[in-house]
């Protein structure tokens, strides 16, 4: 008997049968991992566009500030490995709708609490969430994608990429509408997105045979080298995404302009990058993961630098280059890490997204002690540097993994075993 695996839909027709479905994509599959994506990050994105009257409402500094943006991405950091290396051994559904339900309700709740500390504790919370999420999510991703992983991969970030996007403008028009202490009640839709998860994604459960999954040692033999460059290309590109989507509000606050124009453009930054990211993982998988990477991290700088230092349309222009650029190659980090790392794809995803942008959460606390320092404008003129250094990293990235269908179907057979 055959016992299906998480992310199979696959017949019973033979080995044969079944390894030609692991290489197709699933789409309805792909959809309602991709809505829980949506949901989790439209929630989690609501902190950046409040905190100018999060920092007024509760007396913060900009180094208080950073501190609890930094809070998901660290927390990301310190249990996103974990929750990835449990994705690998435990199939399910529970990680995959509790992310959304933590990022709903704890989110959606930060502009009624008090305190500085009880923020950090819904961010806290928040941020557990999303680091179950993310690894079983991506992960599943990648397996109903079949041999189209990049793109599989690139749609599911889209989600959350568009999610990033519309997420300031729902809590901005929640804020202006409610108030900031009844904005709570945006809540509800995101329960109801959760609903549908609940119901629609019915995924069976169980232990996979820890025969058929390689140890971790088994697993990175042989990568150890590609995946630490990896992993610090993912770094540099996230600190740049971070800094920008974190005090570009405040940089428009600064300007003497609304709340509403911040969170309108964060939400261009963010929309671009979705695009982006769709359009480079596509190309990816003709192209090269490695090509895309590198010329992402090249070409996203002098728009970057054009949006601090241009005004009007051209700054506007820039902006939506730039954040296209720059998330170009977001999926196709995550796609490489899984190529090279087939048998533990929720481990190598947990590593560049958890940990590799939790080390850039970090480094954000460090950026608003320097902006207190030098000013906002002249530390985020220095930001802008860091592609470069990635870009110079990832040529000595490899050129090929694997061919996408070999790798696919490494994958499938992982995901499923007879008894």
């Amino acid at each position: 008997m055959v016992r299906y695996g998480i992310y199979s839909a696959l017949p019973q027709e033979g080995v044969l049968h079944r390894m030609d479905a692991a290489n197709r994509l699933q789409r309805s599959r792909l959809a309602l991992v991709t809505l829980g994506h949506f949901l989790n990050d439209s929630y989690g994105s609501f902190f950046a566009p409040i905190m100018p009257v999060l920092i007024e409402k509760l007396s913060l500094s900009l180094t208080a500030a950073s501190g609890l943006a930094a809070i998901p991405s660290i927390t990301s950091a310190l249990f996103q490995p974990l929750y990835g290396m449990a994705s690998d051994r435990i199939r399910g559904r529970f990680f995959i709708i509790l992310g959304p339900l933590l990022s709903v309700v704890c989110m959606g709740a930060l502009g009624v609490v008090p305190h500085a500390f009880l923020v950090a504790l819904l961010l806290l919370l928040a941020g557990l969430g999303s680091a179950a999420f993310h690894p079983q999510a991506v992960a599943a991703a990648g397996i109903v994608s079949g041999a189209r992983r990049g793109l599989g991969i690139a749609v599911f970030t889209f989600g959350g990429s568009l999610g990033f996007a519309i997420g300031p403008l729902a809590i901005i028009g929640a804020v202006q509408f409610l108030g900031l202490d009844r904005s709570y009640y945006i809540i509800l839709p995101g329960l109801l997105g959760v609903l549908v998860l609940l119901v629609a994604l019915q995924v069976p459960t169980g232990k996979i045979d820890r025969a058929r999954t390689a140890s971790l040692v088994e697993a990175f033999k042989g990568v150890q080298g590609p995946m630490a460059l990896l992993f610090t290309v993912a770094v540099l590109r996230e600190v740049t995404r971070l800094v920008i989507a974190t005090f570009l509000p405040i940089i428009v606050a600064m300007q003497g302009r609304s709340l509403v124009a911040g969170g309108l453009t964060l939400s261009l930054f963010s929309l671009a990058g979705a695009l982006g990211g769709m359009v480079g993982g596509a190309l990816s998988d003709g192209w090269g993961r490695k090509r895309i990477i590198a010329g992402s991290g090249l070409l996203c700088v002098p728009f970057l630098y054009g949006v601090l230092h241009m005004d009007g349309l051209l700054a506007l222009v820039c902006l939506t280059l730039g954040a296209g650029t720059l998330s170009g190659a977001n999926s196709v980090v995550i796609a490489m890490a899984q190529e090279l790392v087939p048998t533990r794809a929720g481990t190598a995803s947990s590593l560049v997204m958890g940990l590799g942008w939790g080390v850039a959460g970090i480094v954000l606390m460090g950026f608003g002690s320097l902006a207190e320092v030098i000013g906002v404008p002249r530390a985020l003129d220095l930001t802008m540097t860091v592609p470069l250094l990635a870009f110079a990293l990832s040529l000595w990235l490899p050129h090929h993994v694997a061919p996408p269908h070999e790798r696919a179907t490494r994958v499938g057979e992982v995901a499923l075993h007879e008894e």
